[in-house]
């Protein structure tokens, strides 16, 4: 009587033999493949090219004015009026030299503290209202590209993060701050963009931290503007926008 293996037609030394010549072509297959992958590499490395295309827009001197809501209070929600300058290095780093806001006689009364005087007979604590505000700030503009709008109309855009130091003016008392910030610039023109940025400024005062949140939309004049760029080629591995 033959083992069950014999019976079916199988033996190990079958088996051994046919795992060799498996592994034997699959030896030789990949070293059939490794001169071509190694062209492949070559070719890459020695210089296929393809376009892309540089910014379109590019800063210098940038003036602008904002208009800005600051909403945090609860007693009052400020508008304000702001003046930038800002010195654009290079594509990625600016500093924005001055930002001044305004914000002296335009608040609005929430009615808080009538509801809560004919309510509860309670008197609030009159809290101090912002006058203006002052900073300066290092800014970094790390993405930049375009969008399609309803398939008609191509936008540019550039988003931008600040960063700085300065000080708030209450009716009372200065108040040294700092901010942190984000922002979306939209470009029209080589000279005039549009902005949205967001901003918080957290300042020292008597009684610890506390902090204000600025909202705004401001209108840019971008001066000494460079001539648009023109498509141009870099090496594989180069990255341009």
């Amino acid at each position: 009587m033959y083992p069950s293996h014999r019976r079916n037609g199988w033996c190990p030394r079958r088996g051994r033999i046919f795992v060799t010549a498996l592994a034997m072509l699959v030896a030789g297959h990949i070293a059939l493949q490794a001169p071509s992958a190694l062209a492949l590499e070559e070719e890459l490395d020695q210089g296929k090219v393809f376009a892309i295309q540089d910014r379109d827009y590019r800063m210098n001197h940038e003036f602008s004015v904002s208009m800005a809501f600051l909403p945090l209070d609860a007693f009052y929600k400020f508008f304000a009026v702001s003046g930038h300058y800002v010195l654009h290095f290079n594509d990625l780093w600016a500093w924005e030299a001055i930002h001044f806001s305004f914000a002296k006689y335009l608040d609005i009364d929430t009615g808080l503290k009538k509801q809560m005087n004919d309510d509860w007979d309670v008197s609030a604590t009159d809290t101090p209202k912002i006058d203006y505000f002052i900073d300066t700030n290092l800014m970094i503009k790390p993405m930049y590209g375009k969008v399609a709008l309803f398939d008609n109309w191509v936008i540019y855009v550039e988003t931008y993060f600040l960063i700085g130091i300065g000080a708030e003016k209450f009716q009372t008392a200065w108040f040294p701050a700092a901010d942190l910030g984000v922002g979306l610039r939209i470009f029209i023109t080589d000279t005039i963009s549009l902005k949205f940025e967001a901003r918080e400024y957290l300042y020292l005062e008597e009684g610890g931290v506390d902090s204000t949140l600025y909202l705004g939309l401001g209108f840019c004049y971008n001066a000494f503007a460079e001539d648009k760029t023109t498509e141009k080629v870099l090496p594989v591995g180069e990255v341009g926008l």
